[in-house]
């Protein structure tokens, strides 16, 4: 959530004699360049048939969605207070494409019940947003009839899942794992989001965020495809089929470099020449003690300097270097073994080199010998070809 102040602004005034004015006043905030927008979804807020005496909650998701910061001055329950309440208010300025969560809970007396949380802020088409809320009667009625009545069975919840965007590049952007448009067919109310990731690339150490319905800022350490997958539970304890989205993380489009091993411990540390290069030259070999704020090579700018965006030392990696333009030649990629690491056995350490976002060389070595660099590929740029050392 992207809340950068929060303004000291009361939304319900004390009336004299103790009462409470529950009305919602516009402030006075035209903007500057730009309109500020604001979007609630979802709208209208349906909390379904909640059983009496039970209570629901629902997470509702804020959206600056305009070119201007919107303000977001004041909220609260309006009609339906008695059943529904707003458990934080939360206030403040939101930048464009910042979001809140919200959560609102119902509290059930078996009747049809609506409500509105009303939203006060600078967008000059919704200066009141109101946002309806609905809950129906939960459906059981006293006929006088003492015999038992069988009920319907209950049905499972239904899993919605997206990541967003469905495709990033590794290490230097993230994604969101979706849940939050999942729903229960009964009516009832979601309890529980649980996301696994199921299915990721050799070597990749990211997991998935922690939340609940939305997994905020996944990135992606090693390229390849990245599967979550989705599980909801609603109020009655029944558990959905599982739900599946995609994530592909990219190589970028120059020269990438990513190296991992099998086994911790052993810190292995990943080198590139660039062409005519020494190996643990200062000057023409990036490695973790010069190239992790990048290498000045060829011309002038930064587009054919190599940079170290990853390092590892007590893990398995994964370890990366990218050129993004690189100059033409030929490079060469070397693995040195660590000397002083507290595994010493073998170890099995594996090279992805891409050219273009496309994979063009591999391959797994066993490697056992402290303090020694062992060359692997070289890469002939602009042809993007590998050949084995």
């Amino acid at each position: 959530m992207k809340v950068l102040r929060v303004l000291p602004y009361l939304a319900l005034l004390p009336l004299s004699g103790g009462c409470m004015d529950t009305t919602l006043n516009s402030i006075k905030d035209p903007p500057g360049d730009g309109t500020p927008q604001i979007q609630v979804d979802p709208s209208p807020i349906d909390f379904g048939a909640v059983p009496a005496g039970e209570s629901s909650a629902k997470i509702v998701s804020m959206f600056s969605t305009g070119d201007a910061s919107l303000n977001v001055s004041a909220m609260q329950i309006g009609a339906g207070r008695e059943t529904f309440t707003l458990l934080e208010p939360l206030t403040g300025i939101y930048e464009p494409d910042a979001f809140a969560e919200l959560t609102i809970t119902y509290t059930s007396d078996g009747s049809e019940t609506t409500g509105e949380l009303e939203i006060l802020s600078n967008d000059p088409a919704n200066p009141n947003l109101r946002v309806p809320l609905l809950a129906s009667s939960d459906g059981i009625a006293d006929t006088g009839d003492t015999a038992d009545t069988a009920l319907p069975p209950l049905s499972a919840p239904v899993a919605i899942c997206t990541v967003d965007p469905a495709e990033v590049l590794a290490i230097h952007e993230a994604a969101d794992w979706i849940g939050n448009a999942s729903y229960d067919t009964d009516g009832g109310s979601i309890v529980d989001y649980e996301w696994t990731l199921v299915s990721s690339p050799p070597g990749a150490t990211t997991v998935m965020p922690a939340g609940s319905a939305n997994r905020r800022n996944f990135s992606p350490d090693v390229a390849g495809e990245y599967v979550g997958e989705l599980i909801v539970f609603d109020n009655d304890g029944l558990a959905s089929d599982p739900c599946y989205a995609t994530l592909t993380a990219t190589a970028g489009d120059g020269l990438w470099v990513e190296m991992f091993w099998s086994y911790g411990g052993d810190d292995m540390d990943l080198h590139l020449l660039q062409p005519g290069g020494t190996i643990a030259d200062y000057f023409t070999d990036c490695y973790y003690a010069n190239c992790t704020s990048g290498l000045e090579w060829g011309g002038s700018g930064t587009a054919d300097n190599p940079i170290l965006d990853l390092d590892d030392i007590p893990g398995t990696g994964p370890e990366n270097i990218n050129i993004d333009t690189p100059t033409r030649g030929t490079y060469t990629v070397y693995v040195h073994d660590y000397p002083g690491s507290v595994y010493d056995s073998r170890n099995d350490t594996t090279i992805n080199v891409y050219w273009g976002g496309r994979l063009i060389w591999t391959d797994t070595r066993n490697l056992n010998s402290e303090g020694t660099y062992f060359p692997f590929v070289e890469v002939t740029v602009p042809a993007g070809t590998a050949a084995s050392l």
